[in-house]
């Protein structure tokens, strides 16, 4: 459980190293169109944050381990982008602006994203130990 609890924080500090390394100065000043922001771009955007979530699933022992790790991580970057939004930065006005409803929804969709994520590497690494014991 602990490993679980370390590896949301982990995700909550990929998320702002993230943001405030290559999102913010890479990114944001090609905003004027989706288009002028190349696809690989956007990626390498989430490279970090999906790596977490890859060790989050190789590691975990049990779902609860990966289900208290997905609820978790939703609920760390979500309280790290109130806090943005909170503090005045850049670009987070409309989190605060938002309230509880914004909160909530991204809550919500962040935590179904990351059960996703884990959900289908747990499946995959199911499937490919059930196959090399055959």
């Amino acid at each position: 459980m602990t490993r679980a609890i370390l590896l949301a924080l982990l995700l909550g500090a990929t998320f702002v190293g993230t943001q405030e390394l290559f999102y913010d100065p890479f990114i944001v000043p090609r905003l004027a169109r989706w288009q002028q922001v190349p696809l690989l771009w956007w990626g390498a955007a989430f490279v970090p944050e999906v790596g977490v979530a890859v060790v989050a699933a190789l590691l975990a022992q049990r779902a609860r381990e990966w289900v208290v790790f997905c609820m978790l991580g939703a609920l760390v970057v979500t309280s790290l982008q109130w806090l943005a939004g909170l503090l005045n930065e850049p670009g987070h006005h409309k989190v605060v602006e938002g309230g509880i409803v914004h909160f909530g929804v991204q809550f919500l969709v962040l935590s179904l994203l990351l059960l996703a994520c884990v959900g289908t590497i747990r499946l995959v690494r199911f499937g490919v130990r059930s196959h090399a014991a055959v």
